[in-house]
């Protein structure tokens, strides 16, 4: 595989396909999660483009079974166009096996009076110090795509060095931070990296506007449970405030299976 210039997008089209960069690879041989579910919401979001139809609320993806670090073949199409709200939905395929899905749900804006907004609260993560437990020091991969900075309080800001496509991928680019929360609460749990294997099985996503700038907060929070399953829910920000919510559904796993995504 060839070396990618340090602006290059993660995946390039080919033709049907979309190759990844050796910059999407995880740390067990094949591609990133965080990278997979940007891809799959990156051609949603230019799908919705394409239909005009408006503002992302909310992106949900399904990780089916481990990507390998090959083309991928993404298949999007409507599920409804509305007047004010359209869904879309993408299947992603590699080496003849479905590996992810996704869906995606935009809204047409309108105005009205008097609305329930949460207070803006700007910040300015280019300030804070880089992530000391940041994936980079230890294999390269997904995680050289990511700037990580640490307010010290339980919130990571993180922003895309380079972008997912050729495309603008707003949303896209929240999915891939906020893929990492799991990461960031057992960093600020002092559990990082973990005794065990912690892989979402999903990951979704729901936003009150549109993002804001390249920086995304996340201040997340596990639940995890003696029978080896959990959630990792967080918090959003973006460079205005407030922006959403994620949640991911974990298992837990033996250090030793193979495999296995890190999230």
């Amino acid at each position: 595989m060839e070396a990618a210039a340090p602006h290059d997008p993660i995946f390039t089209a080919e033709g049907d396909f979309w190759a990844p960069g050796a910059v999407a690879a995880g740390p067990f041989g094949g591609l990133h999660g965080g990278a997979v579910s940007g891809l799959i919401v990156a051609r949603l979001e230019a799908e919705a483009r394409r239909n005009d139809a408006g503002v992302a609320l909310s992106a949900s993806v399904l990780l089916l079974r481990p990507a390998p670090m090959s083309a991928l073949h993404v298949e999007t199409r409507a599920l409804r166009v509305g007047g004010r709200v359209s869904v879309f939905e993408a299947i992603v395929s590699a080496e003849g096996k479905r590996i992810a899905q996704g869906a995606a749900t935009f809204a047409r804006t309108a105005t009205v009076e008097n609305p329930l907004e949460a207070p803006g609260a700007a910040a300015n993560p280019v300030g804070l110090p880089a992530w000391k437990d940041h994936p980079s020091n230890r294999w390269r991969g997904f995680f050289d795509a990511l700037d990580i900075r640490d307010d010290g309080d339980g919130c990571k800001w993180g922003r895309l060095l380079r972008p997912l496509t050729n495309e603008p991928s707003p949303l896209a680019d929240l999915f891939a931070v906020a893929d990492c929360a799991t990461a960031f609460d057992l960093s600020y749990r002092g559990l990082f990296p973990a005794p065990f294997g912690h892989p979402n099985v999903d990951i979704a996503i729901h936003v009150s506007r549109r993002p804001h700038g390249a920086w995304v907060g996340v201040a997340a929070n596990s639940d995890w449970r003696r029978e080896a399953v959990g959630l990792t829910e967080a918090r959003l920000f973006d460079e205005k405030g407030v922006l959403g919510r994620s949640c991911q559904a974990i298992v837990i796993t033996p250090r030793e299976a193979k495999g296995r995504r890190d999230p």
